[in-house]
């Protein structure tokens, strides 16, 4: 906690916006209104616990009446107390305090959901941004190749179709760069949102997407997700909800102390004032209301809450193992690649440039490498990408805090 407090005072002073893996998460845990928003639902909870568990407010019964025709009159006052035959009150309170313990764990669930998107928007404009650098490459040695073919067209070695094509390739790479951007712009947008950033600041995000790394074993449970501990805690309200709608069945007893006061004429004695002082007692009897209905719906409500906490846990840990199962299978391709097919095709195209400076090669096979090497480059970042999205999701998925995707 002190950790972030710090974390978030540089970033208040800094008043920036450019974030990296680390800290965008933390960022957005700050400054989303939504999730602002949802963490009064905890503050709405403790407000119901204060008020569950308690007696019902006395009651104060005033009555006067007065003899039209004589001076006799009657004045009688009775407090009544309601007391519960059962243990309600307990019930009630429990039922709030896992209510509480649910709000608690909600709020948790949707900052893991927020920074699950966080870091997944973060990937992905990491991925853009590697994807436009490898377009800006290859503009920069198509301008190379262009000025290399101009002075053996000018030498009378090459021919004008040829600069023509290499013209065609740099118009198609600063294409895909404009789409590149216009991706990133939106993606930015949605961005922005998450991390509660307003409208007129800008969000960047510095860094590189780093190297697979480790994949982690099988064998985990993603017990403590947030959404699952509210889950069980719901369920437990719901066995409470039971015991107090059988509670209810009978309605609480009334116990009242009475106090009277009475002038009457008593001839040919004359007036007299006389003074009473009584208990009163209610009992209501469970005849015709016997909340059957509340009873027989808190039981449905208890069993269909356990089987959703029962099915939540089967998906968490089916997502989790979906997750980690591509990760390892991404983490091979990149292995891969990384070991062999991109050395060999860069190794493919230097040849050929050098045989195409010799005349042995025409422009064309260069060409082709070329869009070979940035294909092949592109799928690379694309794998790199998604394995870090799988990362993401597998995190998520064992309500794991937020961390750096290797």
């Amino acid at each position: 906690m002190l950790r972030l407090s710090i974390l978030l005072l540089s970033l208040a002073t800094a008043g920036a916006a450019t974030l990296d893996l680390d800290r965008a998460p933390g960022y957005a845990l700050a400054h989303n209104p939504t999730l602002a928003a949802a963490r009064l639902r905890i503050e709405e909870a403790r407000g119901r616990l204060r008020g569950a568990g308690r007696l019902t407010n006395p009651e104060l019964d005033v009555e006067f009446s007065q003899n039209t025709r004589m001076p006799e009159r009657s004045l009688g006052v009775a407090i009544t107390q309601r007391f519960p035959l059962t243990a309600r009150l307990r019930m009630e309170k429990a039922v709030s305090q896992a209510q509480l313990a649910a709000a608690e764990a909600e709020v948790r669930d949707a900052e893991r959901r927020l920074i699950a998107e966080v870091r997944t928007a973060a990937v992905k404009l990491l991925a853009l941004r590697a994807q436009r650098e490898i377009r800006r490459q290859q503009l920069a040695n198509s301008r190379d190749q262009t000025e290399f073919v101009l002075r053996r067209v000018a030498a009378g070695e090459a021919s004008s179709a040829e600069v023509a094509l290499l013209d065609l390739e740099g118009r198609q790479l600063t294409v895909e760069m404009l789409q590149l951007d216009a991706a990133r712009a939106a993606l930015a947008g949605e961005l922005r949102l998450l991390l509660g950033v307003s409208a007129d600041e800008a969000v960047e995000i510095s860094g590189t997407l780093p190297p697979p790394g480790v994949v982690p074993g099988k064998g985990v449970a993603g017990n403590e997700r947030a959404d699952l501990e509210a889950a069980r805690h719901s369920a437990e309200a719901a066995r409470q909800t039971i015991g107090l709608a059988k509670a209810r069945k009978w309605e609480d007893v009334g116990v009242g102390l009475t106090a009277g006061g009475e002038r009457t004429e008593d001839a040919p004695e004359g007036f007299s004032n006389d003074t009473f002082l009584g208990l009163k007692l209610s009992v209501p009897l469970p005849i015709w209301n016997r909340n059957e209905g509340a009873i027989a719906e808190a039981t449905a409500a208890a069993a269909r809450v356990g089987q959703e906490a029962d099915a939540l846990a089967f998906n968490i840990r089916n997502e989790a193992e979906a997750a980690r199962g591509e990760m390892a299978a991404l983490a091979k391709l990149l292995a891969e690649m990384d070991d062999g097919l991109l050395p060999k095709a860069a190794q493919v195209e230097e040849q050929l440039r050098t045989s195409y400076g010799t005349g042995q090669t025409p422009l064309t096979e260069v060409l082709r490498a070329r869009a070979r090497r940035l294909e092949l480059t592109q799928v690379r970042v694309d794998a790199l990408r998604d394995f870090h999205l799988a990362r993401v999701r597998y995190d998520s998925a064992l309500g794991r805090p937020a961390t750096r995707t290797k």
